[in-house]
């Protein structure tokens, strides 16, 4: 690692004139590229579990942190077949045409064989009728990206990664408000060009979104998350 820049006075992400304009360190909240653009943005790298933060199904299903360089967090269902869902409590997110979003996640999988099933990204909250995610379908180890608006899914891509057992699967995408770009390990992978934002018949949703992990086991399979990051542009 080389040595760092020096910015004794700060940096700043907004104009002189504004109300932060001599506030040092970024604004959290806005940008003055466009007026009235603000950033929004969630950010958990698994140190520390809000406990009224996450909503667990599956019955005696639990998610702990656990021992990990970085800090992780571990999906463990309460029996050897109980289909458990990870979300967060509250939706905050939502596609919006000409805005940008990003997603990213670190996210690995105790075992891939036979007919588990699982998928981390975003969705409706408790509702999976709404969304888009990294899906692994039972008896494949090929992890897609899959939208799903009003309860019709849809891949958008196929092959963006192969899951294997205890393996990290870094993947994220960004909408740049017009394209759809997609990464695995940092690298692009795909795109899908002009996707449609809306409650239906659209490529991508436009309902409230959370992050979420969700697992369908066979044995005792665990999903275990280093960190993710969802953010967004809005106007506010």
């Amino acid at each position: 690692m080389g040595y760092p820049t020096r910015l004794p006075f700060g940096i700043s992400t907004v104009a002189a004139e504004k109300p932060l304009g001599s506030y040092p360190l970024p604004d959290p909240f806005h940008t003055s590229s466009t007026s009235g653009l603000s950033i929004v943005s969630y950010e958990e790298d698994f140190f520390n579990i809000p406990s009224s933060g996450w909503t667990i199904t599956g019955a005696s299903s639990t998610f702990p942190l656990a021992d990990g360089l970085g800090g992780w967090a571990v999906v463990t269902p309460g029996a050897a077949t109980t289909a458990t869902a990870v979300y967060q409590a509250k939706s905050g997110f939502q596609f919006i045409a000409g805005n940008s979003f990003w997603y990213a996640c670190r996210i690995k999988a105790s075992a891939v064989s036979g007919t588990k099933a699982f998928y981390f990204g975003l969705r409706a909250g408790a509702s999976a009728n709404d969304g888009l995610w990294f899906a692994k379908a039972a008896s494949s180890t090929s992890v897609n990206l899959v939208s799903t608006v009003a309860s019709t899914a849809t891949t958008l891509l196929t092959g963006v990664a192969t899951a294997v057992a205890d393996t990290w699967l870094d993947l994220a995408f960004n909408y740049n408000g017009t394209d759809l770009l997609v990464y695995s390990g940092g690298n692009l992978v795909g795109r899908v060009e002009r996707p449609t934002v809306g409650a239906s018949a659209t490529t991508l949703t436009n309902a409230l979104l959370a992050p979420v992990f969700q697992i369908t086991p066979t044995a005792t399979d665990t999903l275990t998350v280093d960190f993710v990051l969802a953010a967004q542009e809005l106007t506010r």
